[in-house]
């Protein structure tokens, strides 16, 4: 249930009574809650707008949902009743109904999808937190949603990987039992050499070509080492509450890649023994409208074989979510238009980020200037544990609320910056127990709890007792739910999500120093634990969709 279009359609509905078929918008802070201003009906009735409003608004009869209709200047602005406020909203939480989206249609959505030749560091953690989170809103707002990571397992970073592995030897051993962090020597290793070494950058593409031709003993290795790296990238992404439901592998496209590119001989040209499509072909408006499919060896590019793995994913769904780094916005542009000459009716939908730096610069698994999100959750964890030492927690509750925080911090210091501005990653900033962070927001929900155990609440509830301006304002909010998954659905944003968790929080302790709870009595004490019950609810709705923790206690 959306309980701010109800109010909507009620505004617009009063004016159609009146003859009036234009449709309210929101108001500015201070003047109402919905507003529609009359300057298109001065073109029709050739009158001064303030005159009109002021005309039309003498008509208007708010009834049960509006308790003041009013023209200020042009505009007609539509003042909600607080007790209807209260019951629509109250009961719409409560009884689960503002939870419910209509059933939408499948949506794949790829994201991290990180080559597997290290484990993941802070800036590739952008990527699966943002993608997670996406998945979670499209989920909730009524899609079926399957998350795919896609394997880059046929490139150069992969053979540099398999290259190292097999001919070269390492002191170090297995870290906590994740091979992750031993493999990325290998290829840290082998990419120095073959920088510096022609020889070895031969041998790498000996391999390459190897694999790409269905070698089966370097195909079963490469799985092999392969799949223990992604054994450690999946821990750390569980550790942090992604979840992916398939892994693909990019190898799996090679021969479907070779027919795909038959059907595109319409756009392809040579170059010096290398093949690519020629975008400006199709008319496509780019810096760049090259793309090359093939080697001069006659080995497949990413290019293409990113092509075949779009068609195939396309089948059945309604629409294709791609998680992307910003410097992927070409590659996406070509690949669309591609996808779109052989299969018009894939639609496929970008959600681009900004990169995470360090304050020395780019992190790169390749010149090992990373910080790993292992490592991140280890002091994340560690710092929570610090806090909550001399707090009366046993172990056990201290070490659940501490991992809990930890994860939180990381994913909320992630979700609450615009995707498409660049994060500088500072330690104090990601795991700051102040301010806009998953700390202050889920403390918030805790002292809800908290409250709700102190309290007995009987289930009973008195709209029209809630009428002081912090009820009203946590009730507005709380109205704005459906709003909020809807926006963040269809935008591809999960900062709007994160902001309203923020905002939530910061509403509800305004309530709670305003408003006394428990100390309150009869009707009134009910009604507003009431109140907090319907908060708790949202806000922990909130939580699970940012994957953040909802802590009982904190």
């Amino acid at each position: 249930m959306d309980v701010l279009r109800i109010f909507r359609e009620e505004a617009n509905r009063i004016l159609r009574d009146v003859g009036v078929n234009l449709g309210v918008e929101y108001a500015k802070e201070g003047f109402g809650d919905f507003t529609l201003p009359c300057f298109p009906l001065a073109r029709e009735m050739k009158k001064n707008p303030a005159i009109i409003a002021r005309e039309i608004a003498e008509k208007l009869e708010g009834g049960e949902y509006y308790h003041r209709i009013e023209a200020v200047g042009p505009y007609i602005n539509f003042h909600i009743s607080p007790k209807k406020l209260a019951s629509l909203t109250l009961d719409a939480v409560l009884s689960g109904e503002i939870f419910r989206f209509e059933p939408k249609g499948k949506v794949v959505l790829e994201h991290t999808s990180a080559n597997p030749t290290g484990p993941l560091h802070v800036g590739r953690a952008r990527n699966p937190i943002i993608g997670d989170t996406m998945a979670r809103i499209l989920r909730e707002y009524g899609h079926e949603v399957e998350v795919q990571y896609y394997v880059n397992d046929a490139g150069l970073q992969v053979a540099t990987l398999l290259w190292g592995i097999k001919n070269l030897s390492r002191d170090s051993r297995y870290r906590d039992g994740k091979c992750d962090h031993l493999l990325v020597e290998y290829y840290q290793a082998a990419s120095r050499l073959a920088e510096e070494r022609e020889e070895v950058m031969e041998g790498i593409r000996e391999l390459m070509r190897r694999y790409e031709a269905g070698d089966e003993e370097l195909r079963e290795f490469a799985r092999e080492k392969i799949g223990c790296m992604l054994d450690g990238i999946r821990e750390t992404l569980e550790r942090i509450g992604v979840h992916v439901d398939r892994f693909v592998w990019e190898s799996e496209f090679i021969p479907i890649a070779r027919e795909i590119a038959e059907r595109l001989s319409d756009l392809v040209e040579e170059e010096d023994g290398a093949y690519y499509v020629d975008l400006s072909k199709l008319g496509v408006n780019m810096q760049k409208t090259k793309f090359y499919l093939y080697r001069r060896d006659g080995t497949t590019l990413y290019f293409l074989r990113d092509i075949a793995y779009h068609i195939a994913k396309g089948k059945g769904a309604s629409y294709l979510v791609d998680v992307l780094g910003e410097d992927h916005k070409l590659h996406f542009q070509a690949l669309r238009a591609v996808v779109n000459h052989l299969h018009p009716d894939i639609d496929m939908r970008p959600l681009f980020y900004s990169f995470v730096r360090l304050p020395e610069g780019k992190m790169s698994t390749r010149k090992g200037l990373v910080v790993y999100l292992d490592d991140l959750l280890e002091e994340g964890y560690a710092r929570a544990l610090e806090v909550l030492r001399d707090r009366n927690y046993s172990e056990e509750e201290a070490n659940s609320i501490a991992e809990g925080v930890a994860i939180s911090s990381i994913r909320y210091s992630i979700l609450n910056v615009q995707e498409e501005k660049p994060i500088t990653f500072r330690w104090e900033r990601a795991l700051s127990f102040e301010g806009e962070s998953a700390p202050f927001i889920i403390y918030t929900y805790a002292r809800a709890s908290s409250i709700m155990r102190k309290g007995s609440w009987g289930g009973s509830y008195s709209p029209d007792l809630l009428v002081h301006p912090q009820e009203i304002r946590l009730l507005k909010l709380m109205a704005r739910y459906h709003e909020v998954i809807r926006n963040s659905a269809e935008r591809l944003s999960p900062y709007f999500l994160a902001r309203y968790a923020y905002d939530l929080a910061m509403q509800f302790n305004q309530f709670y120093r305003d408003c006394p709870v428990l100390s309150s009595s009869g009707e009134l004490r009910e009604s507003r634990m009431a109140l907090v019950e319907a908060f708790r609810t949202v806000m922990r709705r909130v939580l699970e969709n940012l994957g953040l923790v909802p802590l009982e206690k904190m």
